[in-house]
């Protein structure tokens, strides 16, 4: 007996909440602003029935403005829907994501998706390279609340509902036409799920994106619910060359801690007693929960910088 078995990769983070999640809560305190205007082209109910119309449920303002982080205050974009969004800032690059988009999945295996370009001029747009390792053997339907987070990198619509999926603008660094520094424009296209190259959307790679499809009806294809800008800061010369992120603060659950070369990184309450003592480099996922503490101190300290955070865990 001959036994066949494929297996697809899970390489990227998982769903809100979970450790390694990079999901951003749609009340967290790195939230600066949000997007104050929009301008929406209405994609079809389902492109390979071009007859049964566009998509017209919400209100075009319902994808500006904060995330209600739910299924009713959204606008619906249709199969290769298109959403304009500005800012009454700009949304500069920084240390870690400098924005996050808001879908409304109603769980964290309902994903519709959208890709993320961006602009400086409001002319000339640049895409998030985005990546799907879905398997794409079979289509996923418009109701299935099973599909994986862990598949998909640099989409939006990553996360549930009352999250959003972070963008770094440093991704984008060097592009000729795109000032990273002072970007104007974030433009979402919907992604057609279908796995008929036909109809699909496909990745950076050219690989198909299985998501739901066909979803036949007015609210139909990515579901907008905002657009945030999050906030950024350097705290020193050398972070700017060795970059670090310590986020969210406040938090309640995990806190995350990124770090560009090999540090140290250790944890203390307000007393000294330290909680965690490890080296790393790259991405950690620390869980409080399990801390008592209400105020923690950050330290990094590498060859380059000396790094010292408080962080205040929401009980």
């Amino acid at each position: 007996m001959i036994l066949n078995t494929i297996s697809f990769a899970q390489s990227f983070a998982p769903p809100a909440l979970q450790t390694g999640s990079t999901a951003v809560k749609k009340d967290s305190t790195i939230i600066i602003s949000w997007a104050t205007g929009i301008t929406i082209e209405r994609g079809y109910m389902n492109i390979a029935n071009k007859s049964a119309g566009f998509t017209s449920f919400g209100d075009v303002f319902e994808g500006a403005g904060v995330a209600q982080g739910n299924s009713n205050e959204v606008v619906s974009l249709g199969d290769s829907g298109v959403a304009i969004l500005t800012f009454d800032r700009l949304i500069e690059n920084g240390i870690g994501p400098d924005f996050a988009v808001f879908e409304n999945g109603f769980s964290d295996g309902f994903l519709e998706f959208a890709h993320v370009e961006v602009s400086s001029d409001g002319v000339n747009y640049f895409r998030f390279p985005s990546t799907s390792e879905a398997p794409v053997i079979n289509q996923i339907g418009p109701f299935v609340q099973t599909n994986n987070c862990r598949y998909y990198n640099n989409l939006a619509g990553k996360y549930r509902q009352g999250y959003g999926t972070p963008f770094d603008l440093d991704e984008l660094s060097g592009i000729n036409g795109l000032d990273i520094s002072a970007v104007t424009h974030v433009k979402l296209i919907d992604v057609i799920g279908s796995v008929d190259a036909q109809y699909g959307s496909v990745d950076n790679q050219g690989t198909l994106i299985n998501d739901l499809y066909p979803t036949e009806f007015p609210s139909g294809g990515f579901d907008l619910d905002g657009v945030a800008i999050l906030s950024r800061k350097y705290l020193s010369v050398e972070e700017k060359n060795f970059k670090t992120s310590i986020y969210p603060n406040p938090t309640s659950d995990f806190l995350n801690i990124n770090v560009e070369e090999k540090s140290v990184v250790r944890i203390l309450n307000s007393k000294g007693e330290e909680f965690v003592n490890e080296e790393f480099e790259g991405f950690l996922s620390i869980d409080l929960t399990k801390f008592s503490s209400t105020l923690l101190f950050v330290e990094i300290s590498n060859i380059h910088l000396n790094r010292t955070e408080k962080v205040v865990v929401l009980k």
